[in-house]
């Protein structure tokens, strides 16, 4: 639970012992950093989260419930020591895919964004109909960024390669590339964070299938609530705001694979730190028990 004053399981030590076997939600860490462009540090993000999880009260007041009695695994932090980008990002699709194999739904803690490309495809690997929603700040749709496809900034153009239908909520930063790209109509739909905050959004749900990823970077959310991110944004989601989204997806479809990426813990901002892993916690709690 416990090694050298960092936790090891999320929810530690209250939270029950769970069966790797058994476990329903696999929380994978994957403190994966190689194309930051502006703030580093998101390498420290999945150890801030499980340790910030050591504090949290484990009942839910919402759901009347502890989520984690269903059964919450954390797997070893991956270790990416000596690995090429490339052969992190493959390394982190083939975690997820054990997890897969064992029939749980995997949660991946990241480390940048770029994570979430193979771990997307992983997961479409098993349900094929997938659906992928992207919470963020910026449209991560350019073709490459700083002379590499692998890019966090290139994350959801990869699904598009993928030909998976993709919806963004809460983008309020695009770059002349990404305007272009939409020109061409790929099968991608954006909820801008203006129309959001003036009342103007009509998310089209109608875009999910049966099967769906969810994957938020936490620059999404304003930086008055979550300063530490690498690339903030001003013109936010706010929490409920998130968390209204987030249940009412696991309303309308069955979420197969999640993750949370992209927190830059940083000195004095420890809050940060524990609303990364309060959302976690609400996203593994919404996921099992909503009707």
């Amino acid at each position: 639970m416990e090694h050298d004053g960092l936790i090891s399981q999320f929810g530690a030590p209250d939270a029950p012992h769970c069966n790797p076997e058994t476990a329903r939600i696999a929380i994978i860490p994957a403190p994966l950093e190689y194309s930051v462009c502006y703030m580093e540090g998101t390498r420290m993000g999945p150890q801030a989260i499980l340790n910030a999880s050591s504090q949290m009260e484990l009942y839910d007041e919402e759901l009347d419930c502890c989520p984690i009695e269903a059964g919450v695994y954390t797997y070893p932090v991956l270790d990416y020591t000596g690995m090429s980008h490339e052969q992190a990002l493959r390394t982190t699709g083939d975690a997820v895919r054990q997890a897969l194999a064992q029939g749980q739904i995997p949660l991946t803690l990241g480390g940048e964004h770029s994570l979430s490309a193979p771990v997307i495809a992983a997961v479409h690997e098993r349900y094929p109909d997938l659906t992928v929603v992207h919470i963020d700040a910026h449209g991560d749709l350019r073709d490459e960024y700083e002379g590499t496809p692998l890019s966090h900034a290139s994350i959801e153009r990869r699904v598009v390669d993928m030909g998976i239908p993709l919806l963004e909520i809460g983008i309020r930063s695009f770059s002349p590339e990404e305007a272009d790209f939409m020109k061409a109509k790929p099968d991608v739909a954006v909820v801008w964070a203006y129309q959001m905050a003036r009342g103007l959004a009509r998310i089209p749900w109608e875009r999910l299938g049966k099967h769906t990823y969810v994957t938020i970077d936490l620059d999404a959310i304003d930086p008055s609530e979550m300063p530490a991110v690498g690339t903030p944004e001003p013109g936010g989601l706010n929490w409920y705001q998130v968390l209204d989204l987030f249940q009412e997806i696991c309303r309308r479809t069955t979420i197969v694979g999640m993750d949370v990426v992209e927190l830059c813990p940083m000195e004095g901002q420890t809050r940060a730190d524990f609303l990364a892993a309060k959302l976690v916690y609400k996203m593994i709690g919404y996921r099992l028990f909503t009707k």
